[in-house]
């Protein structure tokens, strides 16, 4: 990526926000990206409520989200940006940030209770037969169940869930077969079957 973009972001948003951190992260961080991919950026400033920009600078997609130092505390909210790459650090504050980050993440995900899991996977099946009714709620369930399906299968295997991009590239390097499962039950021009054999695989998944 051309570095002066970057450099027009980053006056940008310290002009108007008046930042004094600065991590890009996502695609553009680890070199992913593509023509349509936007630019992820995470900024820290002083007295400052959450706010996220999305303007178009030299024709990139901005996606920036601006948070109150105080933010910087919260490690576990801020594990997608992960690996990020520090664009400002007037107060020396970023690098101490981003080791805490991957500590977190290091250490792996909470492990949910059998409680947990058995409420997960018993909602799953609801709403599986609640999809099957066939009318505008039973359809709605449908993509509500699909959606919210991933991060579920997430949990119940102990993973840290960071979102659906990362988490699906994730399965294809590391569980091909759930990888399948998810991409098919994705698709679509998909069948309510692929959908099944989705759900019964991660209702029976430990």
């Amino acid at each position: 990526m051309d570095k002066g973009i970057l450099e027009n972001i980053k006056d940008y948003l310290k002009e108007k926000y008046n930042c004094h951190s600065m991590i890009l992260y996502g695609s553009f961080a680890n070199d992913t990206y593509t023509n349509e991919s936007d630019i992820d950026i995470i900024c820290f400033c002083d007295n400052i409520l959450k706010k996220n920009d999305t303007s178009v600078i030299n024709g990139r997609q901005l996606d920036a989200w601006i948070y109150d130092t105080s933010m910087l505390t919260k490690h576990e909210e801020l594990l997608h940006i992960n690996g990020g790459k520090i664009l400002l650090d007037e107060k020396n504050l970023c690098t101490k940030l981003l080791a805490n980050i991957g500590e977190v993440f290091n250490n792996g995900a909470k492990k949910l209770t059998l409680e947990e899991i058995n409420f997960h996977k018993s909602w799953l099946m609801k709403m599986l037969n609640r999809a099957r009714k066939g009318d505008v709620e039973g359809d709605f369930r449908y993509h509500w169940m699909l959606s919210d399906s991933l991060e579920i299968y997430f949990g119940i295997k102990g993973l840290w869930y960071l979102g659906p991009k990362k988490s699906l590239y994730w399965l294809k390097e590391n569980d091909k077969q759930a990888y399948k499962l998810f991409s098919d039950a994705l698709n679509i021009n998909s069948s309510f079957e692929k959908t099944e054999e989705l759900i019964s695989f991660i209702v029976n998944s430990q």
